[in-house]
């Protein structure tokens, strides 16, 4: 079974986390309902503050505050089970990612009138960290690409440990943290059993595979993280 390097959606967009603007900003004309077809999801930037996307609520969420989907607590299920197909272009030709970001914020209080506050809560991850060994991670040289495997290597194209540490959290269970303090860009190729009940006789575990190929490994902890607790949210408005 090969398991896919997945960005997460806040990463993706790489803006602060809970951002705000002094500036108000809105889609011009939106169209919200909910998605009919069977199985996906997208989000797609258009130029000129378009927007065109099929999502679970949960992640334009993320998108709109940038933050993991851990960082979403609270309200219903249909969050993230609901699929809407939003079609939007922005006031004013919005088209950074900050940007649209804070229209996607008004989309959510105006048609899906979403109420929330920011705490911090105690979350258990892992520290993704050198281990006592010492690193085995190849850095790779000035424009040098991740020797991508057709195999089942798991992190092809990841090549920084804060990718690495983002992705492996649909492995370890929980967020987990870059502490490992290298800077630059490495060939991060992780080869390890990925199904739920460890199957492979053939391939190690993920935490073996990260202190025997990559000379890392996870340590967890509790961290007070800044979260975004949703007290209300409805069902979108008609178009």
């Amino acid at each position: 079974m090969r398991a896919f390097f997945v960005i997460s959606l806040p990463a993706f967009f790489a803006i602060a986390a809970f951002p705000q603007t002094a500036t108000p900003l809105a889609f011009e004309v939106a169209s919200v309902k909910l998605s009919d077809m069977p199985a996906g999801s997208w989000f797609r930037f258009l130029p000129g503050g378009g927007l065109s996307a099929m999502s679970w609520i949960k992640q334009v969420i993320q998108v709109a505050y940038g933050v993991e989907d851990y960082q979403v607590t609270g309200g219903p299920g249909w969050l993230s089970t609901d699929r809407y197909d939003i079609e939007a272009k922005a006031e004013n030709g919005a088209a950074g990612k900050p940007e649209m970001a804070v229209v996607l914020q008004s989309l959510l209080a105006d048609r899906f009138q979403l109420k929330f506050r920011r705490e911090r809560r105690e979350i258990s991850v892992y520290d993704l960290v050198v281990d006592k060994s010492g690193t085995r991670v190849r850095p790779l040289k000035e424009g040098e690409a991740s020797a991508c495997r057709n195999d089942n290597s798991f992190s092809c194209g990841i090549t920084n440990p804060t990718q690495l540490a983002k992705s492996l959290r649909h492995f370890a269970g929980r967020p987990v943290l870059d502490k490992t303090g290298l800077d630059g860009k490495f060939d991060l190729l992780l080869n390890f059993d990925s199904s739920p009940n460890q199957a492979d006789a053939d391939k190690p575990s993920l935490f073996q595979a990260l202190q025997q190929q990559l000379g890392l490994r996870l340590e967890p902890r509790k961290a007070s993280l800044p979260v975004l607790a949703i007290e209300s949210i409805q069902r979108p408005s008609e178009n």
